[in-house]
């Protein structure tokens, strides 16, 4: 919708709004508002025109190479790239959507069709509708088979720590006890740099965050001993490394380095790998978290949510809970600077 405004020093009446999703203002050439008004059906006609035309020549692939350079770690863009490999983003509606998720994930649920089809490419198309270059998208996800929160207990996330001992890499015992212990995504500490690490003083920085804000850990102690046994530790570069002495790399930032020795270490710890994904193990953090400490605060810091996911974590643990995972060395109570204080054991 466009507003008349007039503009300090200009004798001239100008349409200001939105117009196909664009922020437009401009001269209606008018000095009497009546004329001015009578201007703007025209002026919004010609606009329109404009942003079909754009958005008319505009390709898929156009749009995703533009989001691509801006989010260089953006996760499930191959399949996507290949089936609209010779759409416009002027084609791309509802029902071509509903062919693309038969094509390329036929069968599965509606949750994996939202995350690894619809999800990236509203992103791709958002993206492409900040730069003024089409209309955002009005794409309809499918509904159903809403999240389902899983998580271990502490006595099976002991087994994986003790299964994945067994892989040539010595750094994944200390990864997973961190992934279980401080619930970062397994990008964030991939990425972690030993540099950001202090274990004198307990904490560490995540830089390389979901949400792009960087923030601080404190860690718990079986986390702190499991690390001190890195080699890396006080050397620049990844705290965690490859087999071969070299970072892992970033360009999927969604767990997938470590995804065939984690489902191994679960397998032979007698679990189901197709359940329990190293993300997994960030849902566990939270649950042991909360069922310990019921500080809903200190779980959204230290978790890193911006949103109110983090709520369906308080309603999962339980007393005992909390303490099977105190006994097992998980030990939330007290974080960072808070160490030490007796009245907190109260």
């Amino acid at each position: 919708m466009l507003e008349l405004k007039k503009r300090p020093k200009s004798p001239y009446w100008y349409a200001r709004g939105t117009v196909g999703g664009r922020r437009v203002e401009i001269s209606t050439k008018c000095e009497k508002l009546a004329d001015a008004k009578a201007s703007l059906p025209g002026i919004i006609a010609e606009l329109c025109a404009d942003t079909y035309d754009q958005q008319a020549e505009l390709t898929f692939i156009q749009a995703l190479d533009l989001y691509e350079r801006q989010h260089p770690n953006a996760r499930f863009l191959k399949p996507v790239r290949r089936h609209f490999a010779d759409k416009l983003v002027s084609e791309v509606t509802n029902a071509e959507m509903r062919r693309a998720a038969n094509a390329l994930y036929p069968g599965r649920s509606p949750a994996t069709i939202r995350r690894q089809l619809y999800t990236p490419v509203k992103a791709i198309l958002n993206c492409a509708a900040e730069d003024d270059l089409c209309v955002a998208p009005r794409i309809k996800s499918p509904t159903g088979d809403r999240k389902r929160t899983v998580f271990t207990t502490p006595a099976q996330a002991d087994a994986i720590i003790i299964s994945i001992s067994k892989n040539a890499n010595a750094f994944l015992p200390a990864l997973v006890t961190m992934l279980f212990g401080q619930g970062c995504r397994t990008g964030e500490a991939l990425s972690l740099d030993s540099r950001d690490v202090s274990l004198d003083h307990k904490y560490a920085i995540l830089r390389n965050t979901k949400n792009g804000e960087e923030r601080r850990i404190s860690l718990i102690p079986r986390v702190i001993a499991a690390l001190s046994t890195l080699p890396t530790v006080g050397v620049d570069g990844p705290l965690f490394r490859r087999h071969d002495g070299m970072g892992f790399s970033m360009r999927n930032a969604g767990g997938g380095q470590i995804a065939k020795p984690f489902a191994q270490a679960v397998k032979d710890a007698g679990l189901d790998e197709n359940t329990i994904t190293p993300h997994v193990c960030r849902h566990t953090w939270a649950t042991w978290f909360y069922a310990q400490t019921k500080d809903v605060r200190r779980l959204q810091d230290e978790g890193g949510w911006k949103s109110g996911e983090w709520q369906r974590y308080t309603k999962l643990g339980t007393p005992s809970l909390a303490l099977d995972a105190l006994n097992s060395g998980w030990d939330f109570r007290e974080l960072g600077e808070n160490w030490g204080n007796e009245a907190l054991r109260a």
